[in-house]
């Protein structure tokens, strides 16, 4: 019995206990919920767009329409225009709708998509009619005519400057054709001009190849005489040659014998001579002792000596060896003669 009642009082204690406690997680929640709204738009109002973006995202994670909304707007004034208009897609409460076209529209201008900022006006003008709205959507439906008209003047201009560009390539190509055909007249007649100079390029160096064949044929029999010629001269001068070494060799045998004979004679002579070598040898001693007489007479008299050159003492001297006579020629002193220096002997 005790522990039956001791535990249905420990259910009715704990279940008002927990209720408790939910309510208290419950009031925490929206507490927690509550400073971090707060400290969102004290940032945002301080234009420190970071950290009111941080505090919008922890309740945009919830699903609170509000923090998205202005989640979008922080990211606008951070100049985030893409996620900006992420989250005002996101954004599906009525009262919050326009608005978040209408920003829609503004982040789509700044990124210049002025179509598609154009159809965010028009569905934010559905929901309500507006100045501000219709203003930015007159403004750049203006814009949109104005760069219509610049893309249509930008293709009026390039079809213009096509034409012209065709027109200039027209007129160069036919001034180029113009120009070829006159150039191509030019080499037609330029090649006609040359192959006539070839032509007779041609029958010149023929004439010439055969006035040099020609010249080249005399050339050659004249050669070939020359030749003849010369062969002719070369066996003259051989056999004029072999004559005078002939002649030569007949006038050297002649010499050489009449050397020998000469040589027999003075030989002979020598032999003839001999037994009157001796006498005189003494009739040479009697005349040198006369000589030597003279000679001191001659001293003595004052007797000037007439001199005598070598050639002729020379000749003296063959043609006594001639003769085979071996005797000193002196100089006699003759009584009464004249100097005669022609005849010193």
């Amino acid at each position: 019995m005790f522990r039956k009642f001791r535990v249905k009082s420990l259910r009715s204690f704990l279940k008002p206990l927990l209720l408790v406690i939910l309510f208290s997680f419950v009031a925490n929640a929206g507490i927690f919920d509550y400073f971090t709204n707060k400290s969102a738009t004290e940032a945002f109002s301080k234009k420190e767009y970071s950290k009111a973006i941080k505090n919008y995202q922890k309740l945009a994670k919830e699903g609170n329409q509000e923090a998205i909304y202005n989640l979008g707007n922080s990211y606008y004034k951070s100049g985030k225009y893409k996620e900006a208009i992420e989250q005002f897609n996101k954004v599906t409460k009525s009262s919050l709708k326009f608005k978040a076209l209408y920003n829609k529209g503004n982040a789509l201008a700044k990124l210049k998509k002025i179509d598609d900022a154009i159809k965010a006006y028009e569905d934010a003008l559905k929901i309500k009619d507006d100045k501000d709205a219709k203003y930015n959507l007159e403004l750049l439906k203006k814009l949109k005519k104005k760069q219509e008209q610049k893309k249509n003047k930008q293709q009026n201009n390039q079809k213009k400057n096509k034409k012209n560009k065709d027109k200039k390539s027209s007129k160069q190509n036919q001034n180029k054709n113009s120009q070829n055909q006159n150039k191509n007249n030019q080499n037609k007649e330029g090649k006609n001009k040359q192959q006539n100079r070839d032509n007779n390029n041609t029958q010149n160096k023929q004439k010439q190849n055969q006035t040099q064949k020609e010249q080249e044929k005399k050339q050659n029999s004249k050669n070939s005489k020359t030749k003849e010629q010369n062969q002719a001269q070369k066996q003259q001068q051989n056999q004029d040659k072999n004559k005078t070494k002939e002649s030569a060799k007949k006038q050297e045998q002649k010499e050489q014998n009449q050397d020998k004979n000469r040589t027999k004679q003075q030989q002979k002579n020598r032999q003839s001579q001999k037994p009157k070598a001796k006498s005189q040898k003494k009739e040479n001693s009697n005349k040198q002792k006369q000589q030597a007489m003279s000679a001191k007479k001659m001293q003595k008299g004052k007797v000037k000596k007439v001199p005598i050159s070598d050639m002729e003492e020379r000749k003296w001297r063959k043609a006594i060896e001639r003769k085979g006579i071996n005797t000193l020629m002196l100089e006699l002193p003759s009584k009464g003669a004249k100097d005669d220096s022609k005849t010193p002997w």
